[in-house]
């Protein structure tokens, strides 16, 4: 006699709390044993390794690894594959996936983690069929891929879906946003989202760089269920999570989980602290403040627009003479992990000799969302 799948699933889960109930499994088994018996498919998801840049071999092999401890059941690697398409850097990407996988644990299914590549404007340098048979996986330049009975599309760029019939989730590579960025999901397009970048990531357009994150390196893992696949945000530095996972329903015309649209917001004694200092001859204003965060005031600050206000009372009401946009020190990171103040630089020399000038921040969620302005003390241009 033939049980369907989820009976013996269930079956299997209704004996683990069994266990943990008689006291042969502690909480936190439990949870991963229930977690491993009901999840379909796991598949994890990175892009632009770019190997032959500095570094990049031993970043794939740190993502890799990550996802053979969680026992996927296939890994999309998304274009660039390399920085230059020569064929020994495509022996280098195959190489850093057989020291990760000489003895592969076996995912949901039982079976070595499946190898799916999908090639980035860097590889068309002629050796497309040499590295798939060294890689000894498949190499596409875009698809729509079944991993269990979990159904889903990945490529270099987004491509335009329609409503019509059940959600496939959509996986691409276009550009390096940060993945604490929300703007990374789109619930309402077909549950497109963004992998990620092994090989850093890059504010938007108008907002100061963060060196730091130049070096960042971050993928996905996405959990199938019976009725929704679960996106989990990864950064490979520090091997966490760095925000809260997604959930896309499958199945039916379900939409996806809508996005946050608390606002972001300083708590009640939060104040810029203003400090004035020399560069090359010059007097400089140094603005800082602390980090807007979830865990404080129950929305985190993507970024936070800085101005210079002349002549403004109290409220800040006056004349900007400078606006611009600044990131957290750590924002590409998990919240823990983004504790040190944010400041931002103004020169005396920008602004009238003798103006009274003060300075303002106005928290924004990465929506968009934009908290109270908070406003400091005034400070005399020398």
């Amino acid at each position: 006699m033939n049980l369907p799948n989820s009976l013996v699933r269930m079956g299997a889960v209704v004996l683990a709390v069994s266990l943990a109930t008689a006291g042969c499994m502690d909480l936190a088994d439990l949870a991963e044993s229930v977690d491993d018996m009901l999840v379909v498919a796991r598949v994890g998801v990175v892009a632009h390794p770019e190997i032959g840049s500095p570094g990049a071999e031993a970043r794939l092999r740190k993502a890799l690894s990550c996802f053979r401890s969680r026992k996927v059941d296939a890994i999309v690697i998304l274009g660039d594959l390399t920085k230059d398409g020569y064929l020994n850097q495509y022996r280098t990407l195959s190489g850093a996936w057989d020291k990760v996988f000489n003895d592969p644990v076996k995912g949901v299914d039982r079976n070595p983690p499946r190898r799916i590549c999908i090639l980035g404007p860097n590889d068309r340098n002629g050796y497309r069929d040499a590295f798939a048979d060294e890689l000894g996986g498949t190499v596409f330049d875009e698809g729509e891929f079944d991993v269990n009975g979990f159904r889903f599309r990945v490529g270099a760029r987004r491509s335009a879906q329609s409503g019509e019939g059940p959600v496939v989730p959509e996986v691409f590579a276009e550009g390096k946003p940060p993945l604490t960025d929300e703007m990374c999901f789109y619930p309402r397009d077909g549950a497109s989202v963004n992998a990620g970048s092994l090989s850093g990531v890059v504010p938007r357009a108008g907002y100061e760089p963060v060196e730091r994150a130049a070096s960042a390196s971050q993928g996905i893992l996405l959990s199938a269920y019976s009725g929704k696949v679960v996106v989990s945000r990864l950064d490979f530095t520090y091997v966490e999570k760095v925000g809260d996972d997604w959930t896309i329903p499958l199945g039916g015309s379900g939409a996806a989980t809508p996005l946050s649209v608390k606002v972001p917001r300083f708590w009640d004694d939060a104040r810029l602290m203003v400090t004035r200092g020399t560069v090359n001859g010059g007097t400089v204003f140094k603005v800082a403040w602390p980090p807007v965060l979830a865990k404080f005031t129950g929305e985190r600050a993507f970024s936070y627009e800085v101005e210079a206000i002349m002549g403004a009372s109290g409220d800040g009401k006056g004349s900007v003479v400078k606006r611009v946009y600044v990131h957290s020190p750590n924002y590409h990171l998990s919240e823990d992990r983004d504790i040190l103040p944010v400041f931002c630089n103004f020169h005396a020399s920008e602004f009238p000799s003798g103006a009274r000038v003060r300075f303002a921040v106005t928290p924004v969620s990465s929506t968009g969302v934009r908290g109270a302005r908070l406003v400091g003390d005034e400070c005399l241009m020398p």
